[in-house]
């Protein structure tokens, strides 16, 4: 691992993230893209569901985006089944406002997106909204490919995908 990915955990999300969550979503950037505070009732639901891995993205300790990975084929006709069984989507967001621009985003999902592959995961989809260009750059310097953009029952998205490398 470089000395880059070492500044960068993965803490699983626990009922003391829940401040740091809702002053996030409280946060403009955030709830144009993500929604607002009503979303906290939809994550902590997720922390019962074994289909989906919730957590906190840390920077040399200090919280700084919220990250979840989800089995595709755990929900039916998911948008992202195009993928392999056994891929995982990715939904995230950096709640520190003051790191957005400043590589995070790409660097925090590259170090995860590699434990993803390494556990054997075959591909990874992620969705962000058509606009979100911030993001849909990020993704692309992970490597990311654009497929479609569809509807969801979240709104309209752009399918990405990157898959393992062999």
């Amino acid at each position: 691992m470089n000395k880059v990915n070492q500044r960068y955990q993965f803490e699983p999300l626990g009922k003391q993230h829940f401040d740091i969550l809702r002053e996030w979503f409280r946060a403009p950037e955030v709830q144009k893209w993500f929604g607002d505070e009503s979303q906290l009732e939809i994550i902590e639901n997720h922390l019962s569901d074994p289909r989906i891995s919730v957590m906190m993205a840390l920077l040399d300790g200090s919280p700084l985006a919220y990250l979840q990975d989800y089995e595709i084929f755990g929900w039916e006709n998911h948008h992202l089944n195009f993928l392999p069984m056994g891929s995982r989507g990715v939904d995230t967001f950096i709640g520190q406002h003051e790191m957005l621009g400043k590589g995070h985003g790409e660097n925090y999902l590259r170090c995860h997106v590699a434990r993803l592959f390494q556990a054997g995961v075959p591909a990874i989809g992620i969705d962000p909204d058509p606009d979100n260009f911030r993001a849909i750059r990020a993704y692309e310097k992970l490597g990311f490919k654009a497929d479609t953009e569809r509807e969801t029952k979240w709104g309209r998205v752009l399918l990405m995908s990157l898959f393992r490398p062999d």
